[in-house]
């Protein structure tokens, strides 16, 4: 019989667009969730002067001691993005809300990919991109003798290692260890099961060390699987249990959805009604010492 599109119609639609889209957006899984800070804006840019300094306890004698803010820091700028899907008015007439439904999901999905991919791209540039102390956020040269690059193929004995060296890292500025406590395992999809069974099997997979003994590893990390990380062989160790997680998603318009309908010059001049999605936001690089990559590619 079709449906009459009025404009009591088109509200009740656009409502149930938008909850379409939040509950789609809310479950969404990404790994930005998972490895990144979070961190709100409220201008063009936002300047993370602050984000090397990590204070310490001292003993209060005279008077406290204020930390300034370093010399170097760094600065997020945002960028606009956007999607945008085209719904005919005659599908609506049709009663074809499902595939709208369904193309509503798919933007929800495309937005909380977005924070990966910005993540990623980010992840990639870790050898040559600065981080807050003006050198490449992966690499073996930070102030005070400090490093977190590698090319140690991925197995159990190179895990520990990495480890053992995450948590030696201290604070630059006082040489107080910093707490790092390793929270998870980032890899390509080919080092998926390899990974796995370092991390999960009960017993030592590295036959080099007995594979009757207990498996020191079991446990100790999440393992978080990507194809978007670039290479095949590289795998990275991260810290996300502090309030600032190895990288920031800044949001200053977290993905939002809007739409153009009936009465918009898209509606009146094509008879199609527009959804779109529209954010402000960029992605940037915390606190390196939570953060320890190899390349895997060790000859």
């Amino acid at each position: 019989m079709g449906i009459t599109v009025t404009a009591d119609f088109v509200r009740a639609l656009n409502a149930t667009v938008r909850s379409v889209y939040d509950d789609a957006f809310a479950s969404a899984s990404g790994v930005w969730q998972e490895i990144a800070t979070v961190m709100p804006s409220t201008q063009s840019e936002e300047p993370y002067a602050w984000i090397g300094e990590i204070p310490t306890m001292r003993e209060f004698l005279d008077e406290r001691t204020i930390k300034a803010l370093k010399e170097y820091g760094f600065t997020i700028r945002n960028k606009t993005w956007e999607a945008t899907i085209g719904v005919k008015r005659e599908a609506l007439e049709d009663e074809q809300t499902g595939q709208l439904r369904a193309r509503v999901m798919g933007l929800a999905e495309a937005a909380s990919a977005h924070y990966d991919e910005l993540l990623f791209n980010l992840i990639a540039s870790g050898g040559s991109a600065n981080c807050y102390d003006g050198t490449p956020f992966y690499g073996n040269s930070h102030p005070g003798g400090g490093d977190n690059l590698t090319d140690l193929p991925f197995s159990a004995s190179a895990l520990k290692t990495v480890l053992a060296a995450m948590q030696r890292q201290v604070t630059p500025s006082t040489g107080e260890p910093m707490n790092v406590r390793p929270s998870h395992l980032l890899v390509p999809p080919e080092l998926e099961f390899t990974a796995l069974e370092v991390l999960n099997s009960a017993l030592n997979p590295d036959s080099s060390g007995g594979q009757n003994r207990v498996n020191a590893l079991h446990g100790r990390l999440k393992v978080v699987v990507s194809a978007r990380l670039a290479s095949s062989s590289e795998w990275h160790v991260l810290d996300c249990t502090h309030a600032v997680k190895p990288f920031i998603v800044q949001q200053r318009v977290a993905a939002e959805l809007s739409e153009l309908t009936e009465n918009s010059e898209s509606g009146f001049m094509r008879d199609e009604f527009l959804y779109g999605v529209r954010s402000r936001d960029n992605a940037g690089f915390g606190l390196w010492q939570y953060a320890y990559c190899s390349t895997g590619d060790a000859s």
